[in-house]
């Protein structure tokens, strides 16, 4: 399984990448989309969160996660809430201030979720139909390794990932003229 930043900083690849070759236009797509594209990373992990509270009543980390969250109806169901809200031109005056659509945060946050659900299909098997179907999907590239392996091939990729973002955040964004 993928960790948090792992999750995170790919939906910001695959989003600023997005940005930088397809929009082209810092106006039409400000940065704050992108911080949106890390939150949506996680959004299928909101499962986690539930699962603290149906601990008390019984429940399994098992049978929380990696079940409805991880289904494909979660990206599907927050496209076609992007599509709708798109099509009525349903708008919010705080984030017209800064330039966003609500649409267009709904459409990043389906394709932050299958970013996130492509990662876990990589790292694991993931219930693509869930409720519905109970079978699973997978590479399941972690199983090609040792076990000793396999318990920190994740955080290593986690620690190299957050490394290379930190680097270039410095080097491209110059971010230490922020501070």
């Amino acid at each position: 399984m993928a960790y948090a930043v792992t999750h995170m900083i790919a939906a910001i690849v695959v989003i600023e990448l997005f940005r930088k070759f397809f929009v082209k236009n810092n106006k039409i797509f400000p940065r704050y989309y992108i911080l949106i594209a890390a939150i949506a990373g996680l959004i299928p992990d909101l499962d986690i969160a539930a699962y603290y509270f149906l601990y008390f009543f019984g429940f399994t980390l098992e049978q929380v996660h990696r079940t409805f969250m991880h289904s494909a109806f979660i990206p599907l169901g927050l496209f076609l809430i992007g599509f709708f809200l798109y099509i009525t031109g349903i708008s919010h005056s705080e984030i017209r201030k800064h330039r966003l659509k609500i649409s267009t945060i709904f459409f990043i946050f389906s394709a932050g979720t299958i970013i996130h659900l492509i990662l876990d299909m990589i790292y694991g098997q993931i219930p693509p139909f869930y409720p519905f179907i109970h079978w699973e999907i997978g590479l399941n590239l972690l199983y090609l390794f040792p076990k000793s392996l396999q318990e920190i091939i994740p955080g290593t990729i986690d620690g190299l990932l957050f490394l290379g973002w930190l680097m270039w955040m410095e080097f491209k964004l110059k971010i230490d003229n922020y501070l």
